[in-house]
């Protein structure tokens, strides 16, 4: 059986106008706890912000939030997909583009319909799903199996996406991101 983007994408989606505030995008990702906002214009995806923007673009410069727009910081020409791509597909172009988010588009007339995130992609394994069953239920436990040094793939244990790519930083496997973030403090 193929997978397609319709399979897995999730329909409810963090929107916000290119005109809002960088404040209110932070906002709505807190009070939704999802880690980006896709920036519409009529329907139609023109960017997305991520909160590892909002850190780099804003915080870490020390600028105030309430007074930037979302359009001056977001990504922006925004990649996206149709609902008919194979997933196969779809994580090819995330790969290929570091992005681990992937707004889903109606192909005749563009509108924002979805997004799929590298965790969808992840959880769709039935192995992953056995695997990550498995170690919640062994820190239930108590149980911590010991770790070794090295990489591996699998869900990053700071931000919770799947990465290709998780080093073992301070007792912790971390994605490429996550681990430039801990290495930097």
């Amino acid at each position: 059986m193929v997978l397609l983007v319709k399979d897995l994408m999730s329909k409810k989606v963090n929107v916000i106008g290119e005109n809002s505030t960088v404040f209110s995008a932070a906002k709505l990702m807190a009070k939704t706890r999802r880690g980006y906002v896709v920036v519409v214009k009529k329907g139609k995806p023109v960017g997305i912000l991520t909160d590892s923007d909002i850190i780099e673009k804003i915080v870490s410069k020390d600028k105030n939030s309430k007074n930037i727009k979302v359009k001056e910081v977001m990504s922006s020409p925004v990649i996206v997909t149709y609902p008919t791509t194979e997933i196969s597909e779809a994580s090819r172009i995330m790969r290929k583009n570091l992005i681990k988010r992937l707004p889903v588009i109606q192909p005749n007339t563009g509108k924002l319909i979805g997004i799929l995130t590298e965790t969808d992609i992840a959880k769709s394994t039935p192995e992953f799903l056995t695997i990550l069953e498995e170690r919640v239920e062994a820190k239930k436990e108590g149980y911590e199996p010991e770790r070794i040094s090295g990489v591996a793939s699998g869900i990053c244990e700071e931000c919770g996406n799947y990465s290709e790519t998780l080093y073992y930083v301070n007792g912790e496997w971390l994605c490429s991101s996550c681990k430039e973030a801990e290495e930097r403090d």
